[in-house]
């Protein structure tokens, strides 16, 4: 009864609204706003009473014209027991509570549904328990961001890991933050309430051609904003998402419907660079941090060593493996991470795919002779000298 009444005065109470803004979304943030407007009453009424008893004795004891101060007592036995002992039983309580609360967030339930969510510079990514990852992204300001669907009134674990520096995934409506970090798995879980109706897909026709579109036609949903709560570079405050919590039938529908992927190659591609590639390479020619993609394809591009290299499926390949192994001039010390164990075979072609409809060279080479390909099977990309052009680069 007594957590009752503190969850309602956590999402009832004025102050409540002023500190913690929007009511929380899952059982165990509620008990974390309960907990915190325990301690906050705590406090403010400890400090008025003290504020109130050094106040009347400033006023009783002050010093009157003609009378002498009397000596002020050197010990006081009962009183220091008492404001020992008191604040202390209050810390106990503090503790175990709080340490239950913790218990809770860290251990996820045995039926919990698991994924593995990745961080990088600056990007989140989910694999989906049936290996496909998120299509969805939406554009806030100048940036895609990525749209995370989930299950409502179901537990969620995620297996959690860093591809580069340490970043913190953090839902405020969810009262839930954990560290990742590069080498090693960190977890957490959470169970969404399900959404209120008040946001609903489109409804689509039923011979729509989008699997995704007709799997979530006219689904209730409610979003959830994810940041990165610990500063990892340059694109630390854009590196956010959304994750957006509809009904568990409706969750599996979609889920099913993104495990072949929708689309052609090069749209996924495209759905691939906007979330993972697009804060470091634009695709209008524009700098960035990264070599943009606009014309690359097909094209010879001078490396840090001087030499000139064909980019073509081999060199596309490598760069995202091995970003490191050939720098283009002008962007030594960028530190590109490596998205080995990030993207699959079947997206890196995707990615390339989608590279080549950013180029005026389109596909390279003829059959006979793989584009990009020299005489040393094996070889990434089309190494000449400077000035020298390729043999099989048309002309």
């Amino acid at each position: 009864m007594s957590d009752r009444i503190l969850f309602m005065l956590a999402e009832q109470d004025v102050f409540s609204k002023a500190w913690l803004r929007a009511p929380a979304s899952t059982d165990v943030a509620r008990d974390t706003d309960s907990m915190f407007m325990w301690l906050w009453w705590f406090c403010v009424v400890w400090f008025v009473f003290l504020m109130a008893l050094m106040v009347y004795w400033v006023i009783k004891y002050r010093r009157r014209p003609g009378t002498v101060a009397p000596k002020s007592a050197s010990h006081n036995t009962p009183l220091e027991v008492a404001w020992t002992i008191i604040p202390t039983l209050f810390l106990v309580y503090i503790f175990f509570r709080g340490f239950h609360g913790w218990i809770e967030k860290i251990v996820a339930p045995g039926d919990a549904i698991e994924m593995n969510l990745t961080g990088a510079r600056w990007y989140w990514s989910i694999d989906y328990p049936n290996g496909a990852q998120s299509p969805a992204s939406t554009r806030i300001g100048a940036k895609d961001i990525p749209v995370f669907y989930m299950p409502a009134e179901r537990s969620v674990k995620l297996r959690m890991q860093s591809q580069d520096v340490m970043h913190a995934f953090y839902v405020p409506d969810f009262r839930i933050k954990q560290d990742l970090w590069p080498n090693r798995y960190s977890q957490m879980w959470f169970k969404a309430h399900a959404p209120d109706g008040t946001l609903k897909h489109p409804v689509v026709s039923n011979d729509a051609k989008d699997e995704v579109a007709k799997a979530l036609s006219g689904v209730p949903y409610e979003d959830h904003w994810l940041f990165c709560a610990e500063y990892c570079g340059d694109e630390h405050s854009e590196m956010a998402g959304i994750i957006r919590v509809v009904p568990e039938d409706a969750f599996n529908r979609w889920l099913d419907a993104i495990k072949n992927g929708t689309g052609t190659p090069a749209e996924i591609g495209q759905a691939i660079w906007k979330l993972r590639c697009s804060s470091c390479h634009t695709v209008d020619g524009g700098k960035n941090t990264g070599p943009t993609w606009k014309n690359i394809w097909g094209h010879e591009a001078q490396m840090m060593t001087g030499k000139m290299i064909m980019v073509d499926e081999n060199y596309v390949r490598e760069s995202i493996l091995n970003p490191q192994a050939q720098i283009v001039m002008g962007f030594q010390g960028q530190n590109m991470p490596s998205f080995a164990g990030v993207l699959n075979d079947k997206q890196i072609t995707a990615v390339i795919e989608y590279i080549k409809t950013l180029s005026d060279m389109g596909t390279l080479g003829d059959p006979a002779h793989p584009a990009g390909m020299d005489a040393k099977v094996g070889t990434p990309g089309t190494e000449t000298k400077p000035g020298e052009k390729p043999a099989d680069k048309p002309q």
